[in-house]
């Protein structure tokens, strides 16, 4: 997995060793848990907003993030797909 800085703000290529875990930080609403992705030396954690009337937007646009990220997986997987086709 790397990192770089474009135009646009941070640019992260996801590569085999990148892994998706959701962390505890503590117990109680003032240690909720956090999204964490890694890989090398690269850490990017989601963190919910500390106002806890804030978390259900929060929780909209994580599910909002799974959705597209299951469309971007599927769009890769058919684009991979027809790559394999015209190779064999």
């Amino acid at each position: 997995m790397t990192a770089t800085w474009d135009g646009l703000g941070l640019r992260w290529t996801v590569g085999a060793g990148t892994e998706v875990t959701v962390e505890e930080t503590g117990t109680g609403a003032s240690h909720p848990p956090v999204l964490v992705l890694a890989g090398g030396l690269c850490v990017v954690t989601l963190v919910p907003p500390e106002d806890q009337t804030a978390w259900t937007g929060c929780a909209v646009f994580l599910r909002r993030l799974r959705d597209h990220a299951d469309e971007l997986a599927a769009l890769l997987e058919a684009r991979a797909g027809r790559c394999d086709r015209a190779e064999g």
